[in-house]
């Protein structure tokens, strides 16, 4: 495709990019600096940090960790590349990282609003406060840069200049039937919503993977506890599922809906009925005792439930999209499969 010209550029297309380009050149840089600070960190300072791990295992978690955050700014500074040059993939990548920004930014944002923070003894009084107004400030700053990049990369005008116009693909060399219709319907998109949740569950599986080299799993599943090899199975179950389950909403696989339906359900439903048990915050008490992280630096007991409800909200929502475009969903599926065919 053509790189627009004249009057088919957009001063706005461009700005987006350039705040694209920036914000992953300091995602680039963070992921440089955590490679240096891993490779440098002596022993007696990873010791001091966390006693719990030996060198050789606090460096391999910290390089995949530096890896992760390396390759996500690499795919922003593609994305960017291909917003100045005006190609359609790169508008569909940012509506899909937009898309996932401002539903999930939102939700830390609400939680950051209610969840409590522990009073440190001699901290003056309305610090807390400061500290609460700074952490919904630098959540809502990506949040609004992603409502404003929804609504810019879905104007018609700006479709039309990254040729990602529907309908306006049909090419003269289709064969026609007798009506002078294409003979066979041109492919079916992936809704962009639907999109937005496969990204997601393509990337919650990546970080789940790294979740389990770095934590052992401990799980309140249905209102129990349970931890060792069977919920560890069950976790790397849920990963493969949620990737091939991602993958197969992408290529337009009806099979993929159900799926990721059926899994979205299951934990839906898991995490309601712990919700209800009275023993809740017992059973998460146990969790943190045994998570890596410690007790100093997992949440707070009086944020247990809060944080569970907010849980719950990354479960429901990707449901409440799928159900919400089933019909445009499995309609251009079974299209697609008439294509094929």
């Amino acid at each position: 495709m053509d790189l627009p010209s004249g009057p088919a550029r957009s001063s706005a297309v461009t700005a987006a990019g350039v705040v694209a380009l920036i914000c992953s050149g300091l995602t680039i840089l963070l992921a440089v600096f955590g490679f240096f600070g891993v490779a440098v960190l002596d022993q007696a300072q990873q010791q001091q940090q966390r006693p719990d791990l030996t060198p050789e295992q606090f460096r391999v978690v910290g390089f995949v960790g530096v890896l992760f955050i390396a390759l996500l700014g690499a795919w922003g500074l593609s994305t960017a590349v291909g917003l100045f040059r005006y190609r359609n993939w790169a508008r569909i990548s940012t509506l899909v990282w937009s898309g996932l920004t401002a539903i999930f930014g939102t939700l830390v944002l609400l939680l950051m609003s209610t969840v409590k923070f522990p009073a440190a003894p001699g901290v003056p009084s309305g610090f807390d406060s400061s500290v609460r107004v700074f952490i919904m400030t630098f959540y809502a700053i990506p949040v609004g840069i992603a409502i404003w990049w929804l609504v810019l990369f879905t104007r018609k005008p700006i479709v039309a200049m990254f040729g990602g116009a529907p309908g306006a693909t049909v090419s003269a060399d289709d064969r026609l039937d007798a009506s002078g219709f294409p003979a066979t319907p041109p492919p079916r998109r992936v809704p962009l919503p639907v999109s937005v949740v496969a990204w997601f569950c393509i990337i919650s599986a990546a970080i789940a993977v790294l979740f389990l080299l770095w934590q052992p799993p401990t799980a309140v599943l249905f209102g129990h506890l349970v931890k060792g090899p069977e919920i560890k199975l069950l976790f790397l179950a849920n990963c493969l599922a949620y990737a091939v389950g991602g993958i197969g909403l992408l290529k337009l696989k009806s099979w993929s809906f159900w799926l990721m339906v059926v899994i979205q359900t299951f934990w839906l439903l898991s995490g309601t009925i712990s919700l209800l048990n009275p023993n809740y915050e017992s059973l998460m008490r146990q969790v943190q005792a045994s998570s890596r992280f410690g007790p100093s630096q997992a949440a707070p007991p009086w944020n247990y439930r809060t944080f569970g409800v907010f849980t719950l909200a990354f479960v429901l929502i990707p449901v409440i999209v799928l159900l919400a475009y089933r019909i445009r969903f499995l309609g251009s599926s079974e299209n697609q499969d008439t294509s094929a065919n």
